[in-house]
Parts: structure tokens; sequence; C-alpha cells
């Protein structure tokens, strides 16, 4: 792709917070390699994987409480991304020598990093993801797949509900879910898609082959976060709110060919409905293993690294609200590119 297909300056998940403990670690993410790390007084801090004396990997070094120690010449540097010591050398080391450090952020169990300018980093656009409960409840969170797909292909997989009759007939889905109607709206910056499937069979869940109202609805928030809500009542039952599930998919681009994928859910569930997440959990697993991954996997194959746009693909009906971001997305990317180049003029012509 010519262009850069994400944003840089939003928030995305970096990892899950239980990830980063008492080890570095590595992981790439917008196509650059990213150093992880926890500190003695248990901040956790996202460093460029890359020291600047000899460009070795940080995260072949060590951690020493509050610093990083590079692996091939000892220079260590501290939360800022400074170096502030040389073990060897006689202690020195040039003015300035440092690793560039990015806004990161524990909030809701998860890592939040900021790649672009970090003067615009604002704690208070974080998404907010309240319905993921604190630890130690019955849930279902900490899954992650790697994918070898754009993430915007990912993006595009979530917000089609339609797809769930088809692609997992017989797991999640069913036939029901094929001719649903997507009611499709937008609200203070997110993009909401409604799937509402009266007397049905249920496909998931405690109800699963029972007769049901079931409802399917999932909620984007910018820049990759999808909150789905979902549940069943018998026919003809009020919707009891709070008592259905929640499902969270959240990718963050690795490189503009691969993704990252968190994913879990939660739910009102009482100490006798303990088994309902594991169950989730298995179900999510194994059907994005052997479903959902292998399709996507195989349409970025298809495209072959083009633009998505330039194949000039059939839009249906039922595209609308993953087309609806698309769109959001590119319009965040452009005004990104204007805002560089509106800096860049101004220091011409200052």
């Amino acid at each position: 792709m010519s262009d850069r297909s994400f944003p840089l300056n939003c928030w995305y998940m970096a990892a899950w917070a239980d990830e980063v403990r008492d080890t570095l670690l590595a992981r790439r993410l917008f196509g650059r390699p990213i150093v992880m790390a926890r500190f003695h007084d248990g901040a956790a801090v996202a460093f460029d994987d890359r020291c600047p004396h000899r460009f070795a990997p940080l995260s072949l070094g060590r951690l020493k409480g509050d610093r990083i120690e590079c692996g091939y010449h000892g220079l260590q540097f501290g939360r800022s991304g400074a170096c502030i010591a040389n073990p060897g050398g006689g202690g020195h080391f040039p003015p300035g020598t440092r690793t560039r450090a990015y806004p990161l952020v524990e909030r809701h169990r998860i890592l939040w990093i900021w790649p672009g300018d970090p003067a615009l980093a604002d704690e208070g656009t974080i998404p907010d993801l309240a319905l993921i409960p604190p630890a130690g409840g019955h849930d279902n969170i900490g899954n992650y797949l790697h994918v070898k797909a754009n993430w915007l292909l990912e993006t595009d997989n979530i917000m089609d509900l339609t797809h769930v009759g088809f692609l997992h007939d017989g797991s999640l889905g069913n036939a029901t879910m094929r001719a649903a109607e997507v009611k499709v709206s937008e609200q203070d910056g997110t993009i909401r898609a409604v799937l509402w499937m009266p007397d049905t069979l249920c496909g998931f869940g405690p109800m699963q082959g029972q007769p049901c109202d079931q409802w399917n609805n999932v909620v984007w928030m910018a820049p990759s976060i999808m909150m789905m809500d979902f549940g069943a009542v018998p026919p003809g039952a009020e919707p009891i709110q709070d008592k259905g599930a929640y499902a969270f998919h959240i990718f963050t681009p690795e490189t503009e060919q691969s993704t990252h994928y968190f994913f879990g859910s939660s739910g009102s569930y009482g100490d006798d409905e303990a088994w309902i997440p594991a169950m989730v959990r298995e179900a999510q697993s194994r059907v994005f293993l052997a479903e959902d991954n292998p399709m996507v996997e195989g349409v970025a194959d298809r495209m072959g690294g083009e633009d998505f746009w330039s194949l000039k693909p059939a839009i249906l009906p039922s595209d609308a609200a993953a087309i609806r971001v698309r769109r959001r997305i590119a319009q965040m990317c452009r005004e990104e590119r204007s805002a560089v180049i509106a800096d860049k003029v101004n220091l011409v012509t200052a």
C-alpha cells in the first residue's frame, strides 16, 4: 500500500497488562520494533527496541529495577528513554543518547500505546472499556491471535454481522442471520450495527439450540476497538438489560500486512455460572482459528497487497457499517497528513 492505512495520533492496544511482568516483551507495532517492560514501581514503559549505540535489540538485554540494560554493551535507559548509565568505557556516553519512549497507559487490564506525536497524547481519549471487569471475576480475558492480514480486513469482518450466518453456520450462526436486517447508526464518534433476530434457534450460549429471540450488536470505537453485545431470551420475552454477554475485538497493526488480534468476553455471571466464561473462551478460540482466521488471511492473499478500493469491491447493504469505519479511518489518516504538510509549510515560511 502506498499510504499508511492506520492513523498514529490515537491510542492502540499494545498488550494485555499481565503480559508485561518481570521480563522484557518485544512486539512489532505499526511496523516498528517495540520493547515493553515493567519497572520496579509497577509502571509499564514502551521504547523503540533499538539501542542508539550499535542498534542492538533492547529486548535482548536485561530489566534492572527502573532501567533497561542493553545486552550488547551495557548502556542503561531510564523511563524517559534517555541513557542514564554506561557501566563500561569509564561511564562516558554522548549527551542526548536516548531511544524513543512512547506514551503507555495501563487501563481496563490493557496497556495502551500512543504511536504518534506525544504532545497530542490525551489519556482522556482512551476508549472506555469499563465493561471489561476487574481481575478476579468470572470472565474470559487475555486471548490473542496473530493474523497475516491488514488490520482493516479484521475490522471489516467484525463489523459485518451477516457473515456469521454463513462462515459460522453450525458454530455461532444459523440461517436466520443470513436474511436478518442490519441497522447502522453513528453517535458520539462511534459506529453501531444492530442485528435483531426474533423467533429463531439460539446459536450460542446456555440456550443453544432452543427457540429464542436473539440479538447481536457491535459498536466501533476509533481506531480499532469493537465491543459486541449478544444474547437471547425466550420468544416474546423482553431482553434483560446487562444479562447478555459482551465480547470485545481489538486490532493493532503489526505491519500493513499483519495484525495483532486481542479478544475476550465478559458477562453477568454468578458463581453457579462460572463455567460459562470457560465455554465461551474455548468456542471463541476454536471458531476464530478454524473459521475467521483462514478466511481473512485468504482474503488478504487474494488481494495480493493491493489497496482495497483500487480493486473496486462490490458493496452490499450489509457492508454499511464496515464501509463507514473504513471511511472514518481514511479521514483520520488524511487529517494527519494534512497537519504534517501544514507544519512543514509553516517551517518554510517562518
